[in-house]
């Protein structure tokens, strides 16, 4: 089973507001990642009707968290998201920066670190009304992808780690956490967790660019990754997984959560065979102690738009899924969707 972890809204390792201390939540976290419908179609946005059936078929693979990942240039549509997933009675997972962190849909120019921050803080005061308590708000999931730390410190950055680079990012995650916490209590809103920050499996796995200081800040690890991104065979698929986890809670001796996951990212495989696969993978990933969560990545897709790993089939507004989603649904049944909170003094 997933490790059903208690996690402190308050003071944890490093400078976090002691506000956050007035809740105790604890989370079976699983969930959907909704990007290529969320963010793909940001600039040609969908209708109503589009965005509830997707939502609708996503929530029935009984997750507790569905994702949103509208770029936060797009306030408007971020919402119709937010909404269309609280009327399918789930909680909203932020996978979220601006356009201009990644240069995306025409934006130019290299965002600092600082600049980012500014943004962020005005982001949440402006759009409280995005954010409940449950939520999870990461708000800038895979940091090492901006194009700031190649632009100013090139393509080596994490060579030598650590190094000036490296500790600017590390405490680009820190701030940006810590940036959140505040904006949010500013606004009166509580209860959102702000410690789930995706990075890429080499920096969960080296301390020496992800750094442990960061680590216990957090509390846990958050890792995208795709080790079965061009294996075939179910068991060979699942044992890179247990792999990749168990290099990484080696190391980090913290609670993971698989910030995507998904099959197959590489290869274009039938139905029947990212069925088999899944069940594999599943069936390892439940017996994982220290698994705190499991983002899938993704429900509605198409083979032209990031990969072969959709669970559904179709077209917007008519998505059906795919065989192996009962996989993904079968394994977050069993874990449980449920949120219990408690207050702490």
């Amino acid at each position: 089973m997933l490790l059903v972890s208690t996690v402190l809204l308050g003071d944890v390792a490093g400078p976090r507001p002691s506000a956050r201390a007035a809740a105790l939540q604890v989370f079976p976290i699983t969930a959907v990642d909704t990007m290529k419908e969320s963010r793909d179609t940001e600039t040609r946005p969908l209708s109503d009707a589009q965005i509830a059936q997707d939502v609708d078929l996503t929530a029935t693979l009984q997750s507790s968290y569905i994702t949103v990942d509208t770029h936060w240039d797009y306030p408007d549509y971020m919402s119709r998201w937010v909404d269309a997933i609280r009327a399918a009675g789930k909680h909203v997972w932020f996978r979220i920066h601006p356009n201009q962190w990644g240069d995306n849909n025409g934006t130019t120019g290299i965002m600092t670190p600082g600049a980012y921050e500014s943004a962020e803080r005005d982001f949440i005061l402006s759009h409280a009304a995005l954010f409940q308590p449950g939520d999870i708000l990461d708000p800038c999931p895979e940091p090492e992808n901006g194009l700031y730390w190649k632009a100013t410190y090139g393509s080596g950055w994490t060579t030598g780690a650590p190094n000036q680079a490296t500790r600017e990012y590390n405490a680009f995650i820190r701030d940006t956490s810590n940036i959140a916490d505040v904006a949010l209590r500013q606004v009166g809103v509580a209860g959102v967790i702000t410690d789930i920050r995706s990075t890429n499996a080499f920096f969960a796995s080296h301390p020496a660019a992800l750094e442990p200081a960061t680590v216990a800040m957090l509390g846990r690890v958050t890792v995208d990754a795709y080790p079965d991104a061009t294996i075939t065979d179910p068991q060979a698929a699942a044992a890179a997984w247990l792999s990749t986890l168990t290099a990484i809670e080696k190391v980090r001796q913290v609670p993971i959560v698989i910030g995507e996951m998904g099959y197959s990212r590489s290869l274009e495989v039938d139905d029947a065979t990212q069925q088999r696969v899944l069940h594999a993978e599943f069936t390892a990933l439940a017996g994982v102690p220290y698994l705190n969560g499991v983002n899938y990545w993704v429900g509605a897709g198409t083979d032209q738009s990031g990969g072969f790993t959709h669970l559904f089939k179709g077209e917007h507004g008519a998505w059906a899924s795919r065989p192996a989603a009962s996989e993904v649904t079968a394994f977050f049944s069993s874990h449980g969707p449920a949120l219990a909170t408690a207050t702490t003094g």
